[in-house]
């Protein structure tokens, strides 16, 4: 995390301002422990294809939309009578095993929109109105008073994890974060958080100091660090691997937010979903067993989602456009493993999607309230009935 020449004048502006009057956050920013539990979200950017990653392998309708990218009945890695996962999916099978796997059916909301820009935003800030501009991570933050309480592992924050007043970090590579004051600043700063001060000032100088700890406390916890699973080739799987690294490191994250691109299937599906899926899968399997060996698995959750599903049918290319209702996963020791939801009503459609019949709020709901300990009525504006997915 560096610092430029901007961010030095317009912190040191807030600290000699802070007398009078500071936003509550920051006079609590990085004091507080974040808690003994975090949820990690995975994000698949693109619009996720629900049908063949979640097969309804029993519905002649399925394979009757899809003569050319269906998954074949003999390849499904079968759930229930009615539903399995995608082959690619096969590291998951223990998981689904032990019960520590969970699918959520027909997810969506209310007046679907097919945009990749306006459903994601939709989803970031938990607003199918879209009159909110903050994240419902963001306000996690902002609700428990500590701006440091959340990351995302890549190189820009998504709108989910923006507040108010202030945006979550980012991190690109956790060997690399540290705080980094340009050339010459460094004796400035230390002066100014030398300085003698009173109320709200005082607090800020000392939350910039415990930040600081924090950061070479990390560094110094990740250095010991041993992975307890070999994790698979790329950018996907390094940063589940960092997530495990700052989980294991102590530093409180109660959200650690992840994605992976590429789901915008409108050509050659299989051969683009299947990849994503198992590099999905693999990456998963590692971070889990991982978690395991570090003995912090009875602390961590994983949920993820995409903007949206996909058309039933396929089209010219072999490929499929942008849908409604979708599938999301969650997983993790404290997880009530299983399919939550009906198979998809192939037969009875809108405009040609699947029909959302679960609001994805009532499965954040789930999240906050039962993973994380917050009032989701706080985060989310409101009252979401969800499926009990959470242990």
């Amino acid at each position: 995390m560096a610092l430029d020449r901007r961010d030095f004048l317009k912190y040191s502006a807030l600290a000699v301002a802070a007398t009078t009057g500071m936003p509550g956050f920051l006079a609590r920013a990085a004091t507080q422990a974040g808690g003994t539990k975090t949820l990690v979200v995975i994000q698949l950017t693109g619009g996720n294809d629900g049908l063949n990653t979640l097969v309804p392998y029993s519905n002649g309708a399925y394979y009757a939309a899809r003569p050319n990218i269906a998954v074949p009945r003999k390849d499904v890695l079968t759930l229930t009578p009615d539903l399995g996962m995608h082959p690619a999916l096969k590291p998951l099978t223990g998981l689904w095993d032990a019960g520590h796997l969970a699918w959520l059916e027909n997810v969506g909301y209310p007046n679907p929109n097919r945009s990749h820009f306006a459903s994601m935003a939709i989803w970031h800030t938990a607003d199918p109105s879209q009159a909110r501009a903050e994240g419902w991570i963001g306000r996690i933050a902002e609700k428990i008073g500590d701006p440091f309480c959340a990351s995302n592992l890549g190189g820009t924050t998504p709108q989910a994890l923006r507040a108010e007043s202030f945006s979550l970090p980012s991190i690109d590579g956790v060997d690399r974060f540290q705080v980094r004051l340009p050339a010459g600043l460094s004796d400035a700063f230390e002066t100014m958080l030398s300085l003698p001060r009173q109320g709200e000032a005082a607090y800020l100088g000392r939350a910039t100091r415990q930040m600081l700890a924090n950061t070479g406390k990390m560094q110094k916890n990740v250095s010991r660090y041993r992975a307890g699973a070999k994790y698979p080739e790329g950018r996907f799987a390094e940063r589940l691997h960092d997530a495990a690294r700052l989980i294991a490191s102590g530093t409180g994250q109660r959200v650690l937010y992840v994605s992976l691109g590429g789901f915008d299937t409108h050509a050659g599906q299989r051969a683009e979903q299947d990849a994503l899926l198992g590099e999905l899968a693999s990456g998963l399997a590692a971070f889990q067993a991982d978690l395991e060996a570090q003995g912090l698995a009875e602390r961590v959750i994983v949920m993820g989602f995409s903007e949206f599903g996909r058309r039933v049918a396929e089209n010219a290319s072999a490929g499929t456009d942008h849908g409604q209702g979708g599938v999301m996963f969650a997983l993790g020791r404290g997880v009530r493993g299983g399919v939550h939801g009906d198979s998809p009503d192939l037969e009875n459609l809108e405009g040609g999607d699947v029909r959302y019949r679960q609001d994805f709020r009532g499965v954040y709901a789930g999240a906050l309230t039962r993973w994380l300990g917050l009032n989701a009525r706080d985060i989310l504006g409101g009252d979401f009935a969800g499926p009990q997915w959470v242990a």
